[in-house]
């Protein structure tokens, strides 16, 4: 039974150097460990799991099976997901679980179980789901977990004017969030009381999720959110936390469990598989007026954030032009893969590898400029877009102008002729995305801050969202320094911590920094004016600087009185309706992305050789961080395009369980990354700010695809671009174009499948 304390948030300086502390560096000599047997099939019923001979097994200390969680899902949407079955839905799935003294005897004892099973037929396509006579969920006969359909505009009239169609069906892969830290958590035991600590984007939620659960066995929780290695959207609950918290309470001991980097891709998340079928019209001018998507998500077997990532696909890239209508459809499918989740640029990046190819295409038919094409359309300041959207600020403009010349400059300097072999492109890309959103209930969008004073004088700034590597922490640190003049040197920031900081929402959806820091702000004012309240009991003047006066409240022993909260609320926003419709974040931002393409024709790999990111954040209040994540999220967004997915065996392994196989972006592979900020602000903003956290990475697959179309004069319709297809496509005997009508209203008869 370890002592329960605080954990500090690492600096920039501590996960550069080392010091940063991870739930793995908080085990403890001795600690208990906790693991999982899982199913070496894709789709299975249980038919006994008996744990007789790993309860032999020295050292092993329990087992937990389906049975001790019954009634409990995890999900949010749709809570189908449960913590140990007895009917598995994909090859990994948590069977039973096993508690020892250490690692040997907790491998020993994993082995020592005998669990049987009744083999059911799979589907590990959405076409195959489709057809699956087995459904692989009660309830959800066709094996489709959610639809949507959104038809904004006057269709027939926008038809009726358009003189060119292009369209094309494009395929992206499941691609894992290859994070550098595998799952991992920690639990303190006191009694009846357990402290979970593990990485999550919403402690403040679990722990009222997970104390519900747990009130069931007459035990509280508390959640602590440490360093966090990486998360990119996959770390919210997950099955391992339940299970060493039911263990630590039965056993009555600290329990942990650190998972193997493929224990954790072969059992953790990734982006949603997608097929999207895409078609847009326009005038003979370049005026973009129609659109139609039909999106298929594969889900994988559980939900989670399924259903909004695939309605986010489906509409959200809509709002970036000036369509005069839109129909769009989108569908959710249960398979036998790894459980989906959400992953930076929430479904976004899926749709616009689409879209950007589309608009390149209208631009090259009608001779049109690539740049000029997007000016023409793209939505401005004070535009409401099709689907609702009320745009305040926006510097696409900036964005687009600075890209321009410095690829028109690297076109001057570097006019080196392509040969045979090696093959030169130049491609263009744009976004659009949201600060934050009111995905649930407009109430559900507050953030807080609370100030206090420490006994030893240092400012003690509490918030319950979560430090994501995403600067939060340093935000807030350069809000109170200029808002109360107190240097960072005295100020402690305690973040996602549920025993020492008020409720968060959580860190996601490009919202942190622009939320914690408002309710930094008014907590500050709040704090100012308990400092210059008590100075008068100080005997000094009001007009005594903040920092001042709380020495002298600590030398009275009067720091107690010095504790003030903030809080944050967006105005003017709306939950968006079932068909995705509404204005449902403060602010939004913009962003366009060019780059330098080398093709070898002889092999098919694509080198992206120089990267132009601009974006249209607002404000930049932490400059170094802003470009950080640009940088970062090009990089993963090259990954994304060129090789990153799961690779999935006919009866449902994953073959490339590793960060090697899943051929993750590294330093050598990053090509040089110039980066601009359009000089915007945002006056809803907390200094004129908005976000960057997400935007960077959604841009990419598409602006890397028209490289690739400019190079070689083939689409590319299917993620990742490796060098076997960009090569199949280079060589195949009747290379596949996107269709594009010359006559009016002529009818696409579609792109490849």
């Amino acid at each position: 039974m370890s002592q329960m304390h605080p954990l500090k948030i690492a600096t920039i300086s501590d996960r550069c150097s080392g010091r940063a502390r991870y739930a793995s560096d908080l085990i403890e000599p001795g600690t208990a460990v906790a693991g999982i047997a899982r199913s070496p099939h894709a789709h299975a019923r249980v038919v006994h799991v008996n744990a007789s001979n790993t309860l032999k097994v020295p050292g092993v200390l329990g087992v937990l099976t389906a049975d001790d969680f019954l009634g409990v899902g995890l999900g949010f949407d749709v809570e189908d997901e449960p913590v140990l079955t007895s009917h598995v839905r994909y090859v990994g799935e948590g069977v039973a679980a096993v508690a020892a003294i250490d690692e040997q005897a907790l491998l020993a004892g994993i082995a020592a179980l005998d669990i049987a099973y009744e083999i059911l037929p799979h589907a590990l396509t959405i076409d195959d789901a489709l057809a699956l006579e087995v459904p692989l969920h009660e309830g959800f006969a066709d094996n489709v977990v959610s639809d949507v359909s959104a038809d904004p505009g006057d269709w027939d009239e926008a038809n009726a004017s358009v003189a060119h169609w292009v369209e094309g069906t494009f395929e992206t892969a499941a691609v894992p969030h290859a994070y550098l830290e595998p799952r991992s958590c920690l639990v303190r035991e006191s009694g009846n009381h357990l402290q979970l600590i593990a990485a999550t984007h919403t402690p403040s939620l679990l722990a009222e999720s997970y104390g519900e659960i747990a009130k069931t066995w007459g035990a509280t929780v508390d959640i602590i959110t440490p360093d966090i290695g990486g998360s990119f959207g996959a770390k919210w609950g997950h099955p391992c936390h339940l299970i060493c918290l039911l263990f630590a309470h039965r056993v009555q001991c600290d329990m942990a469990m650190v998972m193997s980097h493929r224990d954790d891709m072969i059992a953790g998340r990734t982006r949603l598989a997608m097929r999207i079928t895409m078609r847009i019209g326009a005038t003979s001018d370049g005026k973009l007026l129609a659109k139609e998507t039909e999106v298929w998500a594969d889900n994988g077997a559980y939900t989670l954030h399924g259903p909004p990532v695939m309605v986010a696909t489906t509409v959200r890239g809509d709002n970036l032009y000036k369509y005069a209508a839109i129909r769009a459809k989108g569908h959710l499918v249960y398979t036998n893969n790894i459980p989906s989740e959400c992953f930076r640029g929430f479904g976004i990046p899926q749709s616009t590898f689409a879209q950007e190819q589309l608009v390149d295409e209208l631009a090259r038919k009608l001779g049109i400029d690539p740049f000029e094409m997007r000016r023409r359309n793209t939505v401005g300041a004070d535009d409401t877009t099709v689907h609702g959207w009320e745009v305040n600020s926006c510097g696409f403009d900036e964005c687009l102008n600075s890209v321009e010349q410095q690829m028109q400059a690297h076109r001057q300097q570097n006019s080196v002729r392509p040969d045979d072999r090696f093959k030169i492109g130049y491609g263009l890309s744009v976004c659009i995305h949201c600060v934050s959103n009111s995905g649930h209930d407009e109430s559900s969008e507050t953030s807080h801050v609370e100030i206090s004073v420490d006994a030893d004088g240092r400012v003690c700034v509490a918030s319950g969202e979560v430090e994501l590597g995403c600067g939060t922490s340093e935000v807030l640190l350069r809000t109170i320094e200029r808002e109360i003049g107190i240097d960072r040197g005295m100020l402690r920031v305690v973040l996602g911590d549920t025993t020492a900081a008020p409720f968060g929402r959580g860190s996601f959806a490009s919202r942190t920094s622009f939320f914690v820091a408002h309710a930094a702000i008014d907590a500050s004012k709040n704090f100012t004016d308990k400092c210059v309240k008590l100075a008068a009991d100080l005997g000094v003047s009001s007009n005594t600087p903040v920092p001042e006066i709380v020495r002298l409240a600590v030398e009275a022993n009067k720091e107690g009185t010095l504790v003030a909260s903030g809080q944050y609320s967006p105005k003017g926003v709306v939950a968006a309706d079932e068909h995705g419709f509404g204005n449902f974040a403060t602010a939004y931002t913009f962003g366009a992305h060019g780059c330098c393409v080398k093709v070898d024709a002889v092999t098919g790999k694509a080198t992206v050789e120089e990267y132009w990111a601009a974006h249209d954040t607002g404000a930049v209040v932490y400059p170094i961080g802003a470009t950080g994540q640009v940088i970062g999220g090009v990089v993963q967004g090259i990954g994304m395009a060129l090789s990153e997915t799961t690779t999935v065996g006919e009866s449902g392994q994953m073959l490339n369980p590793n960060l090697l196989d899943d051929r993750v972006m590294t330093f050598a592979d990053a090509p040089p990354i110039h980066v601009f900020f359009a000089p915007v602000f945002e006056d809803r903003g907390p200094i004129g700010a908005k976000s960057i956290g997400e935007p960077p990475i959604i841009p990419v697959a598409g602006c890397v695809s028209n490289a690739i179309y400019d190079a070689i004069g083939a689409r590319q319709y299917k993620l990742p671009m490796s060098p076997e297809q960009v090569w199949s496509t280079l060589n195949r005997q009747e290379t596949f174009q996107i269709n594009a009508g010359s006559g009016k209203n002529e009818t696409p008869e579609g792109g490849p499948v």
